[in-house]
Formats: structure tokens, C-alpha cells, sequence
């Protein structure tokens, strides 16, 4: 079974925004940032940058979505 980090994270990165992907998922926005956060503390490495409006991919953050989206079986 796939962790709901990781799960938060690709739903993130397919809807490009925290919101989108909490409503995605029918959470609250803080849940969905508050497991990113943890799966970030957990990588020991910045998944996104939040400086802009949008959450972007950083290059690790491109490199752990292309492993984890191949499998991905989800919603």
C-alpha cells in the first residue's frame, strides 16, 4: 500500500497547488502541507518550492515524482 504522503504529494503535483490537491483528496489544505512537510523531513530534501504563488518542483522534486508516479495506483 502506498504511504498518504506520498500519495498527498503526487496529488499536489498533479493538481499544481496544496488546495487542489486537498480538495482531490476532501481534506484541508494544512493536512495535505502538514504530510508534505513530514515526507520532506523524512527525504531530508525540499520537494517543493513555495517561494511563488504555486508550489513548484524542485529537482529532486521532479526526480521523486517520476519514480513514485510509476507506482502510483490510486483514486
Amino acid at each position: 500500500m502506498l504511504d498518504k504522503k506520498i500519495e498527498f504529494f503526487i496529488a499536489t503535483v498533479e493538481t499544481g497547488s496544496f488546495s487542489g490537491a486537498a480538495r482531490k483528496l476532501m481534506l484541508s489544505q494544512s493536512a495535505v502541507s502538514q504530510q508534505i512537510n513530514l515526507l520532506e523531513e523524512e527525504l531530508a530534501v525540499k520537494l517543493f518550492d513555495r517561494s511563488n504563488y504555486r508550489p513548484r518542483l524542485t529537482r529532486a522534486g521532479e526526480f521523486y515524482f517520476k519514480k513514485m508516479s510509476g507506482t502510483c495506483c490510486y483514486l
